[in-house]
């Protein structure tokens, strides 16, 4: 299994690998269901009860739900890097295309968050 330190198929690319495509997964995960409004978990913690519901109301909590499917996609991408398993892989364009994905999750909440300020 292993090449060598650099190989394409070493214990660390593939490690590195699915970390990227896990921390991507998680990122898009984490913010499609919130902009494209997706059913999702929410908690009601005044009546204690979990509902399914794309628009939470009063104090009910959708966090939970995100993080579901930010869980979900971020391990669907690790597995999905197991793939290109072959391919070597460029460890400066991997990452920018994580922190890309981070970051895009930034300025979508902050520009909520900005919006509701006014």
């Amino acid at each position: 299994m292993t090449e060598g330190p650099r190989g394409a198929g070493s214990d660390g690319d593939v490690a590195l690998r699915a970390a990227l495509w896990g921390v991507s997964g998680f990122a898009i995960g984490y913010l499609l269901p919130g902009a494209l409004r997706l059913p999702v978990l929410t908690y009601d913690p005044i009546g204690h009860a979990a509902l399914l519901t794309a628009a939470p109301r009063g104090a009910q909590m959708r966090y939970y739900g995100d993080v579901l499917w930010a869980c979900a996609a971020a391990a669907a991408a690790a597995l999905l890097s197991r793939a290109l398993r072959g391919r070597p892989l460029d460890v400066p364009v991997a990452t920018a295309a994580a922190l890309s994905c981070v970051a895009l999750d930034l300025a979508w909440f902050l520009s909520r968050l900005l919006a509701s300020l006014q």
